[in-house]
């Protein structure tokens, strides 16, 4: 994941490059509320050190600096093998990316075919994960 921090409003932006491709664009009060969700679920021993919140408005050295922290935050977040894997850290992910893109969430109707010719029809969300919509499918 590589940050890159932008004007947005009245703050800042940092963007999220996953591969290359912009995956997402957060403000800081979300990371830090993701942070504290992390902490809360799995503790505070587990979790890396989060940059602190500062009061006054930050010079354009601090922005980097604080854009560096927020990176190698969310890249250790992501190599731990039990928060990158967290539905809580993949959701907030997922969030972000369907709220910069403003992509829609929409209730849909998906034909399976199933290997013995049968079809079946389910609705689901479009922002459903296969692990949801395949467990929509067995009911």
């Amino acid at each position: 994941m590589i940050f890159y921090s932008k004007n947005w409003f009245c703050g800042k932006a940092y963007n999220i490059h996953v591969n290359g491709v912009l995956h997402c664009r957060v403000r800081y009060s979300q990371l830090l509320g993701l942070h504290e969700q992390i902490k809360k679920e799995y503790g505070s021993n587990v979790v890396p050190i989060f940059p602190p919140k500062k009061i006054f408005t930050l010079t354009p050295a601090e922005v980097e600096q604080r854009r560096e922290q927020l990176e190698k935050y969310m890249q250790a977040v992501r190599q731990h093998p039990l928060l990158g894997a967290s539905e809580l850290f993949n959701s907030f992910l997922r969030n972000a990316q369907q709220e910069t893109q403003q992509i829609p969430t929409e209730e849909v109707a998906l034909d399976i075919c199933l290997s013995n010719g049968q079809k079946v029809t389910v609705n689901i969300l479009t922002s459903d994960q296969t692990e949801e919509v395949l467990d929509v499918s067995k009911t």
